[in-house]
């Protein structure tokens, strides 16, 4: 059709503007804006899929050849989809610190805990018990360990409420330094470091991941569980449940399942006027139920760019307590949509891969945040809850911006 119309495709690729543009509102290399949410790309470009979690296969990892401005985005750290509701996001005093290499190890469960100004998170390795804590009272920040009093063993989300976190672990073991631990929820007392088992089974049945959670506004838990801890040997039962998404009653001690749908459902929050619940699918990052049948003794954490990858939206039954009208809201440009939070403006922040993407209620990007490491999981913190904090396989970072979480009761 080209040849047809006297256009060569050499010709059509020059005539297609560059992916990237100049914004106006800001400058410097950190900063890139993207053309028309970089939709249209000369015909010869490729982005090369990988079946791990790695840096290769990444959007800045894209080629187009005679994009040669594309080169900038792979530099930025800052890409930003819509200019105008971004600068109303980052504001004119927007920083990116990386402030901690940590192993490679996944790290998550962030939380922010008022009472002590203390960022709680977790490493999610085979027999470490302790978590990790930020002291925001110091300037720079301070980062030490302490171990909860009985010990909680790999929790991978948390949430703070009336003076205690609530985690989500992964971990399950019978015979761990002389203790059983299984897979649930437990809070721990930032003060006194004391911890307390809340919930650790389904009518007997072990759960597999207890990965992430949410408190509605009625005091009940919600949370994920998928078979995701047996892989990286955090749990030494093979899962005997489907993943699935739950809604656990601390008054009556009920717990119900409230989703199925999901291959991997991980990343979980209410929209701030609790109408709306967010559930991410990381279907895309779970191999193998039960590994050490094919490899005994090596994690096994494999990616598919074909499986589900997105973040859903569900609208909330009038009574509290299902969730109806599911609906996809976002794919997400690396990896999968981890870690999810929402802001007081309703706005979701969600881990994905190499970055960190803010969208709109309708799933639309803002924005994202390019990080040097994997990020897994994100939590607001600070006094007025304007520092986002990402951890996750190497690092540890902050944003300092103009999006505000919820301040924890």
């Amino acid at each position: 059709m080209l040849a047809l119309l006297g256009l060569s495709a050499l010709s059509f690729a020059s005539a297609v503007p560059s992916v990237v543009q100049d914004c106006t509102k800001y400058s410097g290399p950190e900063f890139v804006c993207m053309h028309r949410y970089a939709s249209l790309m000369p015909p010869v470009f490729q982005r090369v899929v990988v079946d791990s979690i790695s840096n290769s296969d990444t959007f800045p990892s894209t080629q187009i050849p005679s994009d040669p401005a594309f080169q900038d985005v792979a530099n930025a750290t800052f890409l930003i989809w819509d200019e105008e509701r971004a600068a109303e996001v980052l504001g004119p005093n927007v920083t990116y610190d990386f402030l901690f290499t940590v192993s490679a190890a996944g790290h998550e469960a962030p939380v922010y805990a008022p009472n002590t100004n203390e960022l709680y998170f977790s490493q999610l390795s085979t027999g470490y018990l302790s978590q990790y804590v930020v002291n925001l009272s110091n300037d720079p920040p301070t980062l030490s360990s302490k171990m909860a009093n009985p010990p909680i063993y790999a929790p991978a989300g948390a949430r703070y409420r009336d003076g205690l976190i609530y985690f989500a672990a992964t971990g399950g073991n019978s015979s761990l330094g002389n203790a059983t631990y299984r897979p649930g929820i437990y809070t721990l007392d930032p003060k006194t470091g004391n911890s307390a088992t809340v919930l650790n089974n389904y009518y007997g049945y072990y759960f597999n991941t207890v990965d992430d959670l949410d408190i509605d506004s009625h005091g009940r838990i919600w949370f994920t569980d998928l078979q995701f801890s047996r892989n990286i040997f955090t749990n030494t039962e093979a899962p005997q449940l489907e993943a699935a998404t739950y809604r656990y009653d601390p008054a009556t001690g009920h717990v119900g399942i409230v989703e199925d749908s999901a291959v991997a459902p991980n990343g979980i929050t209410f929209s701030p006027d609790g109408h709306t619940l967010y559930l991410t699918d990381t279907g895309a990052g779970v191999p193998d139920i039960d590994p050490t049948i094919s490899s005994p003794n090596v994690p096994v954490l494999r990616y598919n760019a074909t499986d589900k990858r997105s973040l859903y939206a569900y609208d909330v039954t009038a009574d509290g307590m299902h969730i109806q009208n599911k609906r996809a809201l976002y794919s997400a440009i690396d990896f999968a949509p981890d870690g999810l939070k929402a802001a007081q403006n309703g706005y979701l922040v969600t881990a994905t891969g190499h970055g960190v993407d803010v969208l709109d209620t309708s799933g639309t990007p803002l924005l994202r945040i390019q990080t040097n490491f994997t990020a897994v999981n994100i939590a607001f913190a600070g006094a007025k809850a304007d520092e986002l904090w990402i951890v996750g396989h190497g690092g540890v970072a902050r944003v300092k911006w103009n999006l505000q979480g919820f301040l924890p009761s």
